[in-house]
């Protein structure tokens, strides 16, 4: 279903164009990115005087990560419906259920969790690329499993270690 039209008074039609250096470029994307939110809203809200707040580093770093940890899961899935391999289905449970669960409101792990998206974005573009090949009916090499499924859980280790002990330093 799409989304309905707005009121002709709503609809943006009128474009600003503004010239900035590379410099000045970079310093709003950064700030918006800071904020939650695309370079080009973020600057009509600004001009606007509406001007956003950065959000929590916290906030930020576990949107990442959710959204990183949900792309895994979701390429679990399209594995296992690709080749019947209930094991994926496991995968994307553990990776997008058990994981995330554990690590929600752990604003103590934002570090680490920031620390950790490197190894887990790669880890998740090894696993996409084998949903990719799973979709487009080529075999999956045990090689290349594997190799995605080590990665993987070298990158998530340090986060359930972590997660595993209570917030303030205990158990």
């Amino acid at each position: 279903m799409a989304r309905p039209r707005k009121a002709p008074e709503d609809q943006r039609t009128r474009v600003l164009s503004v010239r900035l250096t590379d410099a000045e470029y970079d310093q709003v994307v950064a700030m918006a990115r800071d904020a939650g939110m695309l370079a080009g809203p973020y600057a009509r809200a600004t001009i606007l005087d509406r001007r956003p707040r950065s959000k929590p580093v916290a906030n930020l770093a576990f949107q990442k990560l959710l959204y990183e940890l949900q792309s895994i899961a979701t390429n679990f899935k399209q594995l296992a419906d690709a080749t019947g391999d209930q094991r994926y289905l496991k995968w994307a449970r553990h990776v997008g259920g058990h994981v995330v669960e554990v690590l929600i409101g752990r604003d103590d792990l934002t570090e680490l969790i920031q620390g950790q998206m490197p190894a887990l974005n790669d880890a998740g573009q090894l696993v996409n690329r084998l949903a990719h090949a799973a979709n487009a009916d080529q075999d999956i090499s045990t090689e290349n499993r594997r190799a995605a499924l080590t990665a993987l859980k070298q990158a998530l280790a340090p986060l359930e270690k972590a997660a595993e002990k209570l917030p303030d330093g205990g158990g």
